[in-house]
């Protein structure tokens, strides 16, 4: 498992919250390029989430969720349990927290935290991913590569969704109507809906073949967009 594939997250030009190699967060302040002010604000962290250059979420390497606070320089600083068992993450605010547990439940979980559990609304089960528009609406990939939009109000399970894509290996949001997919044959594709919460099109598509080769685009009755792939042999050939 891989620390926080952002290892660093930068809040302005001149405060970036960095994360080490041996785990260590750090908040440091310009200007840079010789020896700068820093602050130890946790050890050993494995993930982090900055709200502000006061406020931070921080997940632990025991699994262990935390809402934590300024001033910085002694570890851990101020700071209340969100959750435990946690996966995954994603703070709307310091409020309002979607938390994957690693039973693949996830939360919408609602401060002040403190206690444990919070309170809090499930969103769905068997979630192997996540990513938040908004404390209403969010992508959800299950175990078996389903990617799902999802909206509230949460509570009940399954929520309101629509399915994006199958075979999904990796994802991230444009918008609640566009999702750039990576699936499990090495393709990448922009799909897309006409409407917010609408019925997602995923054979109209444009996609970059990472890996797999070159197939001819799909021939729907409309087309609303283009393979790349494609496009580009046959201008090539076009241009010969």
């Amino acid at each position: 498992m891989m620390r926080n594939q952002n290892t660093f997250q930068a809040l302005s030009g001149t405060d970036i919250f960095v994360l080490d190699n041996d785990g260590n967060l750090w908040f440091e302040q310009g200007p840079f390029g010789t020896a700068h002010a820093r602050q130890l604000v946790d050890t050993p962290v494995w993930t982090f989430q900055a709200l502000s250059t006061t406020e931070i979420v921080v997940l632990g390497d025991d699994h262990n969720l935390w809402l934590e606070h300024a001033p910085f320089g002694s570890a851990p600083p101020a700071r209340q349990q969100i959750d435990t068992l946690v996966g995954q993450y994603q703070a709307i605010t310091d409020t309002e927290i979607f938390v994957l547990g690693t039973d693949g439940n996830l939360w919408l979980e609602q401060g002040p935290f403190g206690v444990i559990p919070p309170s809090r609304k499930q969103v769905d089960t068997n979630v192997k991913a996540f990513e938040a528009l908004s404390d209403n609406e969010l992508l959800i990939l299950d175990n078996d590569d389903r990617l799902w939009l999802a909206s509230g109000p949460f509570g009940t399970v399954p929520p309101q969704r629509q399915e994006v894509e199958e075979n999904v290996t990796a994802f991230q949001a444009i918008s609640d109507t566009k999702v750039v997919v990576l699936t499990n044959d090495s393709s990448l594709w922009l799909e897309h809906t006409l409407t917010s919460l609408g019925h997602y099109l995923p054979s109209l598509y444009f996609a970059y073949n990472t890996g797999a080769a070159a197939a001819a685009p799909p021939t729907p009755a409309e087309t609303v967009s283009t393979d790349f792939n494609f496009a580009l042999k046959t201008s090539s050939a076009g241009g010969a």
